[in-house]
């Protein structure tokens, strides 16, 4: 939590932070938990997108204060309507279209006067003012048909009379029109004018009242002065004989874009990304198909988690943000360049649509929290040379925590504070304590406890709806939360009840009872996932003369790992190290686990095996009514071992399933595993009776007198051993095999 609250608190770039802990361990909660701290009295900021008039193709971001954009965004779609209904009430009204009329009817007038006086000249020249089916003025003779065109019977010299003066009368006319061309021309101008100047006093109080509004927020005004401008050289978006198609265009024109809504925002924002593709993260441009062709433009485009984020906090998966290279790549360039900037990545190979927007990038200021698993890490994100210049806070959980006063009243808090926040239920003193032992025995010690506040969140739910369906509404009891552990339990058992009844029925041979030479039971721990438990593994030893030491039968299978490998090798190592001083030990012990199909890998049954082999080469029977687990070094020293309270729960499971527990029965471990033992009720009332027993183990001598009753023996100084001892017995066996091995290669 210190390291997250500094990152967060670091305003240079490039604090982001990484928060690594394995699963069910918090992390996430962790990281989410900056969404319950109080209020900032400043909202984070809207982002708009809006019209860029001189480069649509480039719309412009803007930053306005939380819950202005929605205002904005409103206010603009009443103002559109508004202006139209203001244009049209304006081009409709008699006050506009008086000096309209006026202006029309003097040119009109003008020009109908400069005609008539051309026809009256023509007349008096012998020809008539005509007007052709296409709208085209021009002469004929008197007397003439209009329609054939044609000159009259007429004289050669009153045929070249009557061509010229039409020749010189079509010369006037096309003055005349030049004149009206003109003239309608300075018409339209001055229309245009006149009507741009009277909408803009129309449209005023509407731009007046929305800037009043609007104009202290930064951008926005000028934005609305240059609005007001497009406006005005677009009225015939706004003029009342256009189609609902073209009214549509100028509201979409004139939309505003909310990128990103702030106004019902509380605080810093804090946002999860559970699925951060790129268009999830930076966005997208959506396209509408219209007659088999795509139209978009800025008020298609969409905001994604880095938008909704900026100015806050951005929650990211390892998992997920590592599965897409690319995506990964533009987070940091992102970061690195602190902006914001929408690709769309899907149509770079694509045809180009036309005025497809490329909105400018938006500023970011943003912390990236990613969270994960030690694995993702140190496998895919420490070994990128950019990522520590951009994630430099390393937030690592660490999944136990001393079980001092001062942690266990924490978290005590804790447990109340979930079972009252999230279930609005209490939780009694003997049921806290039930949990606080399971806390230390999902951290494998009892002077520890777990810091995965997962898993006992779920205790505490199930044993809730427990508590509520047996009648106890206001508070879990001890019989609710172990109703819930025992529930637990018997969801996820059904393997281990099958492996059970497979040793039980002796389909798996194991002996919980008699001695056996060169056989002993070690212990193993298998994981489910979501269970694990133990089970006993007959491991047995066979020695024989020859030169090749201890063989492991898995290795040669090539079903073992490698732990498990140099386990055996250690054997080897201690064998050498008690009976080589005198003369090169020469024998051959192959070792395995009997019934093994599935790989062995770890060396917690290396004590095991060198049992087994003592045994067989000492010819000692081994007590099968006890299980071993321990690695053993060179020097015969017994080491800690994981699983151990599943260990020894298995094989007590076994004893009982086998029959009645006879108070010799047990399990030897590890004296330094012993502050690991968090056993279940049913076995610790067990041990309390005297009915099954647990013992602990410093070296291989202690567990060779456990599980024969006889000493190992201690060499005298030339290497000799007590031949009535274990280790006596064995250094005879091997001068045994020595000698017919000297023997045979005598003979041969």
């Amino acid at each position: 939590r210190d390291a997250i609250d500094f990152g967060l608190a670091a305003d240079k770039p490039g604090y982001n932070i990484f928060v690594i802990g394995p699963d069910r361990s918090g992390r996430m909660t962790a990281s989410l938990e900056r969404r319950r701290q109080p209020a900032r009295k400043d909202k984070p900021n809207d982002w708009l997108y809006l019209n860029n008039f001189r480069h649509p193709s480039r719309p412009r971001p803007f930053r306005v204060p939380a819950g202005v954009g929605r205002r904005f965004r409103d206010a603009m779609s009443a103002l559109v309507p508004r202006l139209r209904e203001s244009v049209v009430d304006l081009l409709n009204s008699e006050e506009y279209q008086a000096p309209v009329k006026a202006r029309r009817e003097a040119l009109q007038q003008d020009v109908g006067q400069q005609l008539d006086a051309i026809r009256k000249e023509a007349e008096g020249r012998g020809l008539a003012l005509v007007q052709s089916q296409s709208g085209t003025l021009g002469f004929i003779p008197k007397g003439a048909d209009p329609e054939q065109q044609q000159m009259p019977e007429l004289s050669d010299e009153e045929r070249d009379r009557l061509l010229t003066a039409q020749r010189e009368m079509l010369e006037k006319l096309a003055s005349v029109n030049l004149v009206r061309v003109k003239r309608q021309a300075e018409f339209g101008r001055w229309l245009k004018d006149y009507e741009r100047e009277a909408a803009d006093q129309a449209m005023a109080p509407q731009f007046e009242e929305i800037a009043a509004h609007f104009n202290e927020v930064a951008g926005l005004g000028a934005w609305l002065v240059a609005m007001r401008q497009d406006v005005l050289d677009n009225l015939a978006l706004l003029r009342p004989d256009v189609e609902p198609k073209t009214l549509d265009v100028a509201m979409r024109r004139y939309a505003v874009n909310v990128l990103v809504d702030n106004s019902e925002a509380e605080g810093t924002p804090v946002i999860l990304e559970g699925n951060p593709t790129y268009e999830n993260l930076f966005g997208l441009i959506e396209y509408n198909q219209i007659q088999g062709t795509l139209a978009t433009d800025f008020t298609m485009i969409r905001g994604g988690a880095l938008h909704r984020a900026n100015g806050g906090v951005l929650v990211l998966r390892a998992e997920a943000i590592a599965r897409d290279a690319w995506v990964w790549m533009a987070l940091k360039a992102a970061l690195r360049d602190g902006c914001i900037e929408l690709e769309e990545r899907h149509r770079a190979a694509g045809i180009p649509i036309a005025n497809a927007p490329r909105p400018k990038p938006i500023p970011l200021k943003v912390k990236v929290v990613i969270v994960g698993a030690p694995a993702w890490y140190y496998t895919f994100f420490s070994v990128d040379p950019e990522f520590r210049s951009h994630f430099k806070i390393k937030a690592d959980i660490d999944t136990e925590m001393p079980a001092t006063p001062e942690a266990v009243g924490t978290y005590r808090s804790l447990i109340a504070g979930v079972a009252r926040r999230n279930l609005d239920i209490g939780i009694a003193g003997p049921a806290m304590q039930r949990i606080l032992g399971m806390a230390a025995r999902w951290a494998d010690r009892r002077d520890r406890i777990t810091a995965r506040f997962e898993l006992f969140e779920d205790v505490i739910h199930e044993a809730a709806i427990i508590a509520r369906g047996n009648g106890q509404g206001g508070e879990i009891d001890e019989a609710s939360v172990r109703q819930a552990i025992e529930g637990r339990q018997a969801r996820n058992e059904r393997i281990e009840d099958l492996s059970r009844e497979a040793i039980t029925e002796g389909t798996m041979m194991v002996d919980v009872a008699g001695a056996v030479i060169g056989q002993v039971n070690g212990l193993t721990v298998r994981e489910m996932g979501d269970h694990a438990f133990g089970l006993p593994a007959r491991i047995t030893a066979r020695t024989s003369a020859g030169h090749d030491g201890v063989l492991n039968i898995e290795r040669e299978a090539a079903m073992s790992g490698p732990i498990q490998q140099k386990g055996a090798l250690v054997i080897q190592g201690f064998l050498q190290g008690h009976f080589g001083r005198l003369n090169p030990p020469s024998f051959n012990a192959t070792i395995t686990f009997e019934q093994s199909y599935g790989g062995v890998e770890g060396d917690s049954a290396s004590m095991a095996e060198l049992v087994a082999i003592l045994s067989d080469l000492a010819g000692v029977p081994i007590r099968q009514d006890l299980a071993i687990t321990g690695s053993v070094n060179q020097r015969g020293q017994a080491q800690a071992v994981g699983g151990v309270s599943h260990k020894v729960e298995g094989f007590f499971h076994v004893c009982r399933d086998r029959g009645p527990l006879n108070g010799s029965q047990g399990v030897i471990v590890p004296a330094s595993n012993a502050r690991h033992l968090v056993l279940m009720d049913e076995v610790g009332e067990a041990i309390e009776a005297g009915r099954f027993h647990v013992h602990v183990m410093d070296t291989i001598e202690d567990a060779l007198f456990l599980l024969t009753g006889m000493q190992a023996g201690t060499a005298d100084p030339e290497g000799h051993y007590p031949e009535d001892t274990i280790y006596g017995l064995a250094q005879r066996q091997i001068g045994a095999f020595d000698r017919l091995l000297t023997r045979r290669v005598r003979v041969n």
